[in-house]
């Protein structure tokens, strides 16, 4: 006698899939020539065939536990190449937003960053905070909310360094613990559906994803889209360098080492003098001008790979895939955070301060915006990506041979 399997279908998490992106699912009837173009894709229970069927199905379990939609990078070649335009790589993108915003803590605002009738609101809490504490640095002047500077100016001057810091390690603090409360969830959810046992141990796992990160093997597989492997890499060698130089400039005002940064700098003409390695203060100021040239490259990167990204998603051809909302609204945000930042530097060396106060208001809500709400936006692709590799190798789950075209 045959067993009994019962299949537990959700037509409401279908129709999520289909606002998120994953319209024509329906149009797939299992060719499997997703599988067989796609150069990640392993020969054991190959990808994304059987994705494209569970979430035709509606089974929701069993995707929300399957660590192989994060094998998927992006090229679109599954999506070029279908016969019938069931555009796999956008439900694969699909699936994931709905991971991101299923296991969010707390859930509302994963639907708040899914849905564009919640960005005004999401905007007023940073533009809130930081009016504050402009009013706080100008001692509650509204008159003087954008205070008129002739000459050099600072911008310590318009929101006061020590508010902000504090502000911003409060609200991450917050934000992390909420963060590893959802990463913790989708962890334990995960599960590997090939009845073999670990082949590697959490972290030696963990060594060979950074490592495959860092040097971005996994985008170099997928030969079909080259725009988009330069453009990802810029924003992710960009983004490491705003960090660390973010990072040295907030030990910095912390003063936790010292004062490590001169106080002033003009950057020209620091560029052009000479520095005497033997004099402490000079050494410093060399040190300064090199932070500040560091966050000056990485800036570029960023605006210059989140461009391309951007330009990429508004000249893709429908049949081959689109953007979602949160897709969109993620590049921008990084976009703006880069550009703004750059400017402010401009106006700076410009001693513009008309232009460079309210350039700065606009660049800390937008960095607030990024990194507060970082566990409900696409930006928690960064931290799923990386436990569902982790996961996969753990279990072996290695991408298929050259010219292996195993189909499951």
């Amino acid at each position: 006698m045959r067993d009994v399997i019962e299949i537990k279908n959700d037509i409401e998490f279908i129709k999520a899939l289909k606002q998120r992106g994953g319209e024509t699912l329906k149009k797939c009837y299992q060719c499997a020539t997703c599988s067989v173009v796609c150069d990640l894709s392993p020969t054991e229970n190959a990808f994304p065939r059987k994705e494209m069927i569970w979430a035709s199905w509606g089974l929701k379990d069993e995707l929300l536990s399957d660590p192989d939609i994060w094998l998927c990078h992006g090229c679109m070649e599954c999506s070029e190449k279908c016969p019938r335009g069931a555009r796999p790589a956008d439900l694969l993108s699909a699936i994931r937003d709905y991971v991101y915003k299923n296991f969010a803590v707390p859930k509302f605002m994963g639907t708040a960053l899914g849905s564009p009738k919640y960005l005004p609101i999401l905007l007023l809490l940073p533009i809130i905070l930081i009016s504050i504490l402009v009013l706080i640095t100008q001692n509650w002047d509204l008159n003087n909310l954008f205070p008129v500077v002739n000459g050099p100016f600072r911008y310590k001057d318009f929101i006061a360094h020590g508010p902000i810091e504090g502000l911003f390690i409060a609200g991450n603090i917050l934000i992390f613990a909420f963060t590893f409360w959802g990463y913790k969830r989708y962890w334990n959810n995960l599960k590997c559906k090939l009845n073999r046992p670990r082949v590697r141990n959490f972290w030696q796992a963990t060594w060979q994803v950074i490592i495959e990160l860092l040097l971005h093997k996994k985008f170099k597989q997928c030969t079909t889209n080259s725009t988009r492997f330069i453009g990802h890499l810029f924003i992710f060698y960009g983004f490491i360098g705003a960090v660390i130089a973010t990072g040295i400039v907030v030990i910095n005002i912390l003063n936790i080492f010292g004062q490590i940064l001169p106080e002033e700098m003009n950057l020209p003409i620091r560029m052009l003098a000479g520095f005497d390695i033997n004099n402490p203060n000079e050494v410093r100021e060399f040190f300064g001008l090199f932070v500040k040239l560091f966050g000056i490259l990485s800036g570029f990167l960023i605006v210059i790979g989140s461009l391309m990204c951007i330009l990429r998603r508004y000249n893709m051809p429908p049949e081959k895939g689109g953007s979602n909302y949160s897709d969109m609204l993620f590049l921008w945000v990084v976009w703006g955070v880069a550009f703004t930042g750059l400017l402010c530097v401009m106006f700076r060396l410009m001693h513009t301060a008309t232009l460079g106060y309210p350039t700065y208001f606009i660049h800390l809500i937008l960095v607030y915006f990024l990194l507060w709400y970082m566990p409900y936006s696409k930006f928690a692709h960064m931290v799923y990506r990386f436990l569902g590799l982790i996961f996969l190798k753990m279990y072996g789950r290695e991408e298929r041979k050259a010219n292996s075209f195993v189909l499951n």
